[in-house]
């Protein structure tokens, strides 16, 4: 993979961007983690946070003509994009959300407001990322954040019946014996495994001929409409994705059991010790908070379904009335198409620059 990024990061610099900016850093509990900075002008800053087993590069992609990165900076944007613990650019570590939420997103706003003196910070999050996130603003950590931009989850998860079935049968849990992540790509640990894991899921999709893809799906359920997709963006998925770690899978499966965001699940005895309750605390608790949020989701997304951003959306106005809030449903849009679908440019892009401008009206 490492020959791959290089090749990755030649194609963005050939893209047209202004000079790039590397700030390796800290997380609240010391795990290290990295920001990097295209420069475009004095909107925002506007941090971009990717999701589970990937990195930042799914916002800059050189496959595009134009990417999100490169829109942004062309609309005038400082943009920031965010390598948390789950990047694959950074050394498997096994976490949970809870891990991210309580030191990753607070750490990188409050490194980013250090740097370019802001008072606050926009964000634009995604998937797993967007997750965090939203259990970081739920438990207080970001007072700083004065607007987001969330990319098809947030509080609350609604899967597909596949995905729903998976988290039933504790998959991740039982994977989790003798494994410490899952891959798309060929770098499994486990060679076997990996060989098996591929036979499998190429079984349950054979909607294209890349055994990347099919993985993909597996894993997280269809992350994309192919339809949506050049040629070249489904070739070089290897570039984007990468290693996941188990304890992050059994984490989410929780929430899909639950239905919204939840603390890690330790078992009755780790509960009771940690939380002082049998069961995990969820992130609906607390007075729900006061700020512009705009949500995006994909009318086809079957990674998690449009349902999920439509239940926070509605949790947050019934708590404090519309004006702050809104969302947008992108016609024939699947989960990831947002940022990597090779008409992005024209047809999301341009939705996700209305939802960082957004001001709620007087009250």
């Amino acid at each position: 993979m490492a020959s791959e990024q290089r090749a990755f990061s030649q194609d963005v610099t050939r893209g047209g961007l202004p000079g790039v900016e590397k700030y390796d850093f800290l997380a609240g509990d010391g795990v290290p983690l990295r920001l990097t900075r295209y420069v475009g002008g004095t909107k925002g800053p506007v941090l971009l946070v990717h999701g589970a087993g990937v990195w930042s590069g799914m916002f800059m992609l050189p496959t595009l003509k134009e990417n999100f990165v490169q829109y942004l900076v062309r609309h005038g944007y400082d943009t920031w994009l965010l390598d948390w613990r789950a990047s694959v650019q950074l050394p498997l570590r096994q976490f949970s959300l809870d891990d991210a939420a309580d030191h990753d997103m607070p750490a990188a706003v409050r490194r980013v407001r250090e740097i370019t003196g802001a008072e606050s910070v926009q964000a634009v999050v995604h998937c797993a990322g967007s997750a965090a996130f939203f259990m970081s603003l739920a438990a207080g950590h970001l007072p700083d954040v004065r607007s987001v931009v969330a990319s098809q989850v947030a509080l609350h998860h609604d899967v597909p019946k596949a995905t729903r079935v998976k988290s039933m049968l504790r998959v991740a849990e039982l994977l989790d014996v003798g494994l410490d992540s899952l891959t798309p790509d060929e770098a499994s640990r486990t060679p076997l495994f990996q060989l098996a894991f591929s036979k499998v899921s190429s079984f349950l999709r054979m909607e294209c001929d890349s055994p990347v893809c099919h993985r993909l799906s597996f894993m997280y359920g269809p992350l994309y409409r192919h339809a949506r997709l050049n040629r070249e963006t489904h070739a070089r998925l290897e570039e984007q994705f990468g290693r996941c770690n188990m304890t992050t899978f059994r984490h989410l499966a929780q929430m899909a059991r639950a239905g919204h965001a939840v603390r890690y699940d330790h078992g009755r005895a780790g509960n009771l010790q940690r939380y002082g309750q049998a069961r995990p605390p969820d992130y609906l608790d607390p007075a729900p908070f006061k700020r512009p949020i705009t949500f995006i989701a994909g009318e086809k997304n079957r990674t998690y379904l449009p349902t999920s951003t439509e239940r926070t959306y509605a949790w947050l106005r019934e708590a404090n009335g519309d004006r702050y809030y809104r969302r947008h449903v992108l016609p024939g849009c699947g989960h990831l198409d947002t940022f990597m679908g090779c008409t992005a440019s024209e047809d999301t892009y341009p939705v996700l620059r209305e939802a960082l401008e957004f001001q709620p009206r007087a009250g």
